[in-house]
């Protein structure tokens, strides 16, 4: 009797899976609408499984075209992973990888790698507009994010390219590389450092799984000839003795 229980199990989970891989892809696009509110997508081919997406919108941002494969071997390990692929060409962003998520409604990317505007990245992350512009490049090893969608695990380098600001007048701030990687117990830890911009900036970066974060660093004028640099960092208050501003922040993520 427990044989044909256990026959007759197996055979209702084959008839599932037969199900799932024969389903259309709109089955994924109608769940990511339903998590993702604001998200749509004009044109949607293929299935669930192996499936492609064109015109999509989420938050104010445009990806001309999305791609996603089932990685089944993963499904054993507890996490529906899928490998995707995002681009378009008119904002320049690219996104390669591999995305999945578990029962506890946790989000994994591993060999993740793109490119996107900086404010692209920030719609992305909420409301609040950021006073930056330039483009952001990132090679993460692992990214994991909690079931309220905030950053707990990362490990890779992140490149900040021609950053200017746009508050008043716009300034060229130069090029920095973040390197992110686990906190011990929790968390995620990270160094900054300019790429010999006009502006000198190294610190360090602590996020907690509950999305607040502490920044410690110092900056300077690369070029003390900048006076629209000076002036702005004058609005952080008189340098040290050594020309250099200290720097110490402390929040919440907005999202």
């Amino acid at each position: 009797m427990k044989r044909l229980l256990g026959y007759g199990l197996l055979g209702v989970l084959a008839f599932v899976l037969f199900l799932l891989v024969l389903a259309p892809a709109t089955l994924v696009t109608d769940r990511l609408a339903e998590r993702l509110p604001g998200f749509s997508a004009q044109t949607v081919e293929g299935l669930a499984t192996e499936g492609s997406a064109r015109g999509v919108q989420w938050r104010g941002v445009r990806i001309e075209r999305l791609t996603w494969n089932w990685q089944a071997l993963t499904l054993p390990t507890g996490w529906l992973e899928f490998r995707l692929y995002a681009e378009d060409p008119e904002s320049q962003l690219t996104v390669s990888g591999n995305i999945a998520v578990d029962p506890g409604r946790r989000l994994r990317g591993h060999d993740l790698m793109g490119q996107l505007p900086i404010a692209r990245l920030a719609a992305l992350a909420g409301p609040s507009r950021l006073p930056l512009q330039g483009v952001v490049k990132f090679n993460l090893q692992e990214l994991i994010l909690n079931a309220a969608g905030r950053p707990y695990r990362a490990d890779g380098v992140i490149y900040l390219l021609n950053a200017r600001t746009t508050l008043g007048q716009p300034l060229s701030l130069g090029d920095f590389t973040v390197h992110l990687t686990p906190a011990t117990p929790e968390g995620i830890q990270g160094t900054i450092k300019d790429n010999d911009g006009p502006l000198a900036l190294e610190g360090a970066l602590n996020l907690s799984p509950d999305g607040r974060y502490h920044f410690t660093g110092q900056a300077a004028v690369r070029d003390a000839s900048n006076p629209a640099l000076l002036q702005a960092l004058n609005l952080l208050g008189p340098p040290g003795g050594d020309g250099r501003w200290a720097l110490n922040f402390s929040g919440i993520l907005p999202w």
